[in-house]
């Protein structure tokens, strides 16, 4: 029997910054196109705004579609990484890492491909939601500015015409910012391009850490988990630090990863909380059945 070590908290930690980086860049670069816009002459006929539509959808097309491609080389090392350290972590916890190594099963791979194909979807999906918002604003604000002029030459003072400008400025930025515009969530909320993404890459990372330890604790046989715990935790999740649940529902009496997961108070988005899995009830020290058992009775109660 393998002695018990503490180990409240994973070393490892969730890193998207590099993906991070590419949506903060685009998006910068998406806002310089669409500013384009202001750099038609003040006297510009329809043929003249049409073009420049065009060559800033253009523009637009480009950036988006370097994004995806730089989306679908940067997705896979990040969630490949989560889940080789979430197999190390599971390993170490049960001490089983010096027969095995750091080598990953064929069904490890097919969890990991299965994990960065959804990763990519749900991200491509979102820039193709912006990026379609974002030619409509552009379509929209050139249109105006046809109606407005009527393919008339208008005749302005320099000072009027610095205050026409600005005041497009101040209404494009707006329309850009309302452009911005990924994700509407079940419950309404909406996201950022940037901020969407950031939460994706996070969760998905963390998603890729949880499955490899439930994962390799169940091809070792163990099915009993200890949550761990974060001191600066100061949501719900708080009332789950140290609970003891079952990782893949093998052991009854205990509550579920699955259904914890779905209850959305731990293991939500953007949650940092892993499990550190033991190989059975035995190995469990009093301390941590306690505090189980305080839990349990404050959640039932």
């Amino acid at each position: 029997m393998n002695e018990f070590e503490e180990v409240p908290q994973p070393e490892y930690e969730s890193d998207p910054d590099s993906l991070n980086m590419l949506y903060a860049a685009a998006w910068l670069l998406v806002i310089q196109a669409v500013l384009k816009l202001l750099t038609v002459p003040a006297k510009a006929t329809n043929i003249q705004l049409l073009n420049q539509q065009q060559a800033v959808i253009n523009e637009v097309t480009m950036i988006f579609t370097k994004l995806r491609q730089d989306t679908v080389k940067t997705v896979p090392p990040l969630i490949t990484e989560s889940y080789t350290e979430g197999v190390k972590y599971s390993r170490k916890a049960l001490a089983t890492e010096k027969s095995k190594g750091e080598k990953l099963t064929p069904n490890n791979q097919k969890r990991i491909e299965k994990i960065i194909t959804d990763t990519q979807s749900d991200l491509l999906k979102a820039t193709h939601n912006t990026e379609a918002n974002v030619k409509q604003l552009v379509r929209s604000t050139v249109a105006k500015e046809m109606q407005s002029t009527n393919g008339r030459i208008v005749k302005v003072s320099n000072l009027s015409e610095k205050i026409e400008k600005s005041l497009k400025k101040n209404m494009l930025m707006k329309g850009i910012e309302d452009a911005n515009k990924a994700i509407i969530d079940k419950a309404g909320r909406t996201w950022k391009l940037k901020t969407y993404s950031a939460m994706v890459a996070k969760t998905k990372m963390n998603t890729a850490y949880m499955q490899a330890i439930r994962d390799e604790a169940e091809a070792d046989g163990a099915d009993l988990a200890i949550i761990s715990t974060k001191p600066d935790t100061v949501d719900a999740c708080k009332n789950y630090e140290g609970m003891i649940i079952s990782l893949n529902g093998k052991t009854a009496g205990y509550y579920t990863y699955d259904e914890l997961k779905a209850s959305k108070n731990i293991f939500h988005p953007n949650c940092g909380h892993f499990c550190r899995p033991v190989s059975s009830e035995a190995m469990i020290p009093p301390a941590y059945i306690k505090k189980h058992k305080q839990l349990m009775d404050k959640l039932n109660s």
